[in-house]
């Protein structure tokens, strides 16, 4: 679905894309009250905030059906479907669906969800029908620069739950690599519901996590749930707005009032500007805040602790956020990947394994570290990936690397696939540095299925065609099984892809 309005400027030969993104909407309790009070007001401030964006997002906190199936839990929302259009005619384009409450009338109450924002013209992010869809990116704008992943960290264990993107952090961020690294144009945002609700920072789990998005290739990680503002941190000179706050919302405290708007101008596949807009909800509705104690309150609350983020003000009301200090050429390498990984040896041991970039070389180390123990296994190449699997099938994790380089048998400096294996002792032995596979490779994961492991590949087959194998281990190598598929586009291939194939070890 794409939605443009009329806030973009398509006539520039390479526009900024201005996507901006609040945080929680709920349209239940005494919100369609306030809103009945306060909507000419709310129309304005929106007018004001949206007006040169081309896309608006928001976290949609209630389900939009007009029949009740309420789940059993202590918060539990409902709202009418005609909020949908109302919501689109506001500004709103997509709504995230990836949250703790678009299963509050079960499934059949998100199915009515979904339909609501479709009939309204709304892009509903995080969703999809198909409960082995999993975890895929909306596309935004007409160029198709721009794609958003919505996830939700929190589990309803409510029947329909594979309907919404959540669960499993590690395959998001495999997601996002494998996406990145097949459209390296595009920028790719995450929208995450997670956190502590009204705690005032993000957790060490999620700032690991930011960071591993960011290290996959996300251009800019934003969160929501908390209801709160949080701090603003850059990463590798890219933004983590941890939380946004509010939207329109009906809890009451001063800090629960106090919400931000973010704006990206985003340009050749990355953030090239991000800006504050500071917001106070007065009776759950959202106004444009201008006071001076307003803006130090917020000032205080997104400041990060790390501070890797400056704030500028700018014209209008609210700020740029800068990194303070810019990103590097070594922070825009083409490697899309998580960095640390957890290996169990023969002993039982559990291995500790990072990647450790070596800039003036532009090549990688690993670094494996069993107890106080460390080895280091230098490279001596650069490197697209970064995996595990139990390739050989002997009970046993093996560390799959994906280097870039030319081999004894082959010349070319191109992508290859290796295999290297653990021993009790935590030392790192190579097991396989095939020449090639069968085409040129892009990108692999380990699958375990029907009781074996395999490796699976996105090769290029051709120019803008591309194919998926399948390999298992024979001897000494891996050779090729079967092609799963033939001949298909990027956007076919990604799909068929991350598509579930089984339990995975």
């Amino acid at each position: 679905m794409l939605l443009l309005l009329g806030g973009c400027r398509p006539q520039l030969a390479t526009p900024l894309l201005r996507v901006s993104i609040v945080g929680d909407v709920l349209l239940a309790r005494t919100v369609p009250a306030a809103l009945a009070r306060d909507s000419a007001a709310l129309r304005r401030t929106t007018q004001a905030l949206w007006a040169s964006s081309c896309y608006v997002v928001g976290n949609l906190e209630c389900p939009l059906t007009d029949s009740a199936w309420p789940a059993s839990k202590a918060f539990v929302f409902q709202g009418q479907p005609r909020w949908a259009a109302w919501l689109r005619s506001l500004g709103l384009t997509h709504l995230s669906l990836a949250n703790n409450h678009t299963l509050d009338q079960h499934l059949p109450g998100l199915s009515a969800t979904a339909r609501a924002g479709k009939v309204a013209q709304l892009g509903m992010l995080g969703y999809q029908p198909d409960s082995l869809a999993g975890c895929l990116p909306t596309v935004l704008g007409a160029d198709s620069s721009v794609v958003i992943f919505a996830y939700s960290a929190l589990t309803q264990q409510i029947a329909g739950e594979g309907c919404v993107c959540g669960h499993d952090f590690a395959t998001l961020c495999e997601r996002v690599a494998t996406y990145k690294t097949l459209f390296p144009e595009r920028a790719v945002l995450v929208y995450l519901h997670w956190g502590t609700e009204y705690a005032a920072q993000p957790s060490t789990e999620q700032r690991q996590q930011a960071h591993d998005l960011v290290d996959a290739g996300a251009a800019a990680v934003i969160g929501a749930h908390p209801h709160v503002v949080q701090p603003v941190e850059f990463y590798r000179g890219r933004p983590i707005v941890y939380s946004l706050g509010n939207f329109l919302f009906d809890r009451r405290g001063s800090a629960t009032e106090l919400a931000t708007q973010v704006d990206f101008d985003l340009h050749n596949g990355w953030v090239n500007a991000t800006y504050l807009r500071p917001l106070r909800l007065a009776g759950a509705v959202p106004q444009l805040a201008t006071d001076a104690s307003t803006a130090q309150a917020l000032v205080r609350r997104l400041n990060p602790s790390d501070t890797s983020a400056s704030f500028i003000a700018t014209n209008a009301a609210g700020w740029q956020a800068r990194p303070t200090v810019p990103a590097t050429a070594t922070d825009s390498l083409p490697a899309y990947l998580v960095k640390h990984l957890t290996l169990t040896g023969p002993s039982g041991r559990r291995t500790t394994v990072r990647l450790h970039y070596l800039p003036h070389m532009r090549q990688y180390q690993v670094r494996a570290r069993s107890g106080d123990a460390e080895t280091v296994l230098s490279l001596g190449f650069p490197v697209y990936r970064f995996a595990q699997g139990d390739v050989d099938n002997d009970g046993q994790p093996d560390l799959l690397v994906g280097p870039v380089k030319r081999t004894p048998l082959d010349g070319v400096v191109r992508r290859r696939l290796f295999v290297y294996s653990l021993d009790s002792s935590g030392q790192l032995h190579p097991r396989w540095r095939g020449s090639r596979l069968m085409f040129d490779i892009v990108f692999f994961k380990a699958v375990y299925t029907h009781g074996l492991t395999y490796v699976q590949t996105i090769e290029q087959e051709t120019a803008g065609r591309y194919c998926i194998g399948n390999y298992h281990w024979q001897g000494f190598g891996l050779v090729l099984d079967k092609f799963l598929a033939r001949r298909l586009s990027r956007t076919a291939v990604y799909r068929a892809f991350v598509q579930p194939s089984g339990p995975t070890r």
